[in-house]
């Protein structure tokens, strides 16, 4: 049986006289959004501190890893190295504001994935060179020339022939 790198005993943290362990994973995560994914060729990393609390754990420390991101304006990809601070706490009661303490174990791979999304922006351009969106799918802003003379190659423009002329011009 393969066991998850994300899953941590803590039997040595849930006693009177515990103290805080350092932990730390170094893990490939296939986690991603529209626009974002972690890339499968670098793993995740996180450096985290494990600290002992009233009826279950507390997580600090922080994440690091790699995004391949689509551009919002252009369609190009691009990675981009990020960091996440982290902070959860791991216990028995079943709510929104914590994570599950198992028995001795937690399982740190939600709670990672969750700080690291959190973090990722919702929408993201490739540089302050992008030119922007294309125009048409026959040009791309950032190589192509304009070589239309202004006219729209929109796949939409003979919709504009169908339309009645009357709803076109202003009423009299």
């Amino acid at each position: 049986m393969i066991r998850s790198p994300f899953v941590l005993n803590v039997a040595d943290l849930l006693g009177r006289d515990a103290l805080s362990r350092p932990v730390n994973i170094d893990a490939s995560a296939e986690w991603g959004m529209d626009m974002s994914r972690m890339s499968p060729d670098i793993p995740v990393e996180a450096d985290l501190v494990l600290h002992p609390v009233s009826g279950g754990v507390a997580v600090t420390g922080s994440v690091r890893y790699t995004t391949i991101d689509t551009c919002s304006r252009c369609l190009d990809t691009f990675t981009t190295p990020r960091r996440a601070t982290i902070g959860a706490l791991f216990d028995t009661t079943e709510d929104d504001e914590t994570y599950a303490l198992d028995g001795h174990t937690i399982d740190v791979e939600q709670m990672l994935l969750d700080e690291v999304l959190l973090a990722v922006p919702v929408t993201q351009d490739c540089g302050d060179d992008c030119q922007g969106v294309v125009t048409s799918a026959e040009n791309d802003l950032n190589t192509d020339p304009d070589t239309d003379g202004g006219e729209s190659r929109s796949p939409f423009a003979a919709l504009k022939d169908l339309l009645d002329q009357d709803l076109l011009e202003p009423g009299d």
